[in-house]
């Protein structure tokens, strides 16, 4: 990824387990232009069956980067739905986010279906008035035959499914990618169009009303286990040993 961003001269955001010692996290890995890691986000909260399998992250890994382009942050799946969230990226004058989501479920009116997800990006996009990169994946053969052993989870695994496409600061979609396909989503972004939302409504500035509503964002690294000072060596050799008998 790192060397596939430098080839390119361009940002990566990509979505990846992260393992620190024994436990794993839902990360965004930020590459940029000449292939450094330029930070990540692990998400705050897993999601339902996700806490069987992943921890969470913290305030000090909620970054966004001031680029040539614009502002870049960005969040993962239903972080998405939770107003605090769309508080803490908004307080950094965010201006392109990307929102990393699976494939959804299929059917009408499911809860993680495509239409309640795509919501959360289109709301998102109209509340914090930036564009947004809502980037997913489809279900495939492939994946199926890996992973669905029952009838019940061929069913939740039906090809496409996906919801990859550009939102504009006023909810608009300005690019996307077939439901069944994967692709490439294109657009231009004019960080212009951002103005008119932030002269109405700028939620964490003139729109705010800290005056009885506010939010505290952490942004420091909270740990386990804070460790003070390093622990006395008391190795000795065999050597050693033998010459205190």
């Amino acid at each position: 990824l790192s060397e596939a961003a430098k080839r390119n001269k361009t940002y990566v955001c990509v979505s990846v387990t992260e393992k620190e010692n024994a436990s794993l996290y839902l990360t965004q890995l930020w590459f940029g232009p000449d292939g450094d890691l330029l930070g990540k986000h692990r998400k705050f909260k897993a999601t339902n069956v996700e806490k069987t399998i992943w921890g969470d992250g913290d305030g000090s890994m909620a970054p966004v980067f001031k680029t040539e382009y614009g502002n870049l942050g960005g969040l993962q799946c239903w972080e998405h739905i939770l107003p605090l969230n769309l508080a803490a990226m908004g307080s950094q004058n965010e201006q392109i986010h990307v929102a990393s989501w699976p494939s959804f479920f299929p059917g009408e009116g499911e809860l993680m279906g495509i239409r309640a997800c795509e919501l959360c990006s289109l709301y998102y996009a109209l509340s914090n008035q930036v564009y947004v990169i809502m980037s997913s994946m489809i279900y495939t053969d492939e994946m199926r035959d890996m992973i669905a052993d029952t009838e019940f989870k061929q069913t939740l695994m039906a090809n496409g499914y996906g919801c990859t496409e550009i939102i504009a600061p006023n909810a608009e979609v300005i690019a996307k990618v077939p439901r069944d396909e994967e692709g490439f989503a294109i657009a231009e972004a004019d960080l212009n169009a951002i103005i008119p939302g932030k002269f109405c409504t700028d939620p964490t500035g003139h729109y705010s009303t800290p005056g009885f509503l506010s939010l505290t964002f952490d942004q420091r690294e909270h740990v386990p286990v804070k460790k003070i000072g390093e622990q006395t060596d008391h190795h000795m050799s065999y050597e050693q040993i033998q010459a205190e008998q």
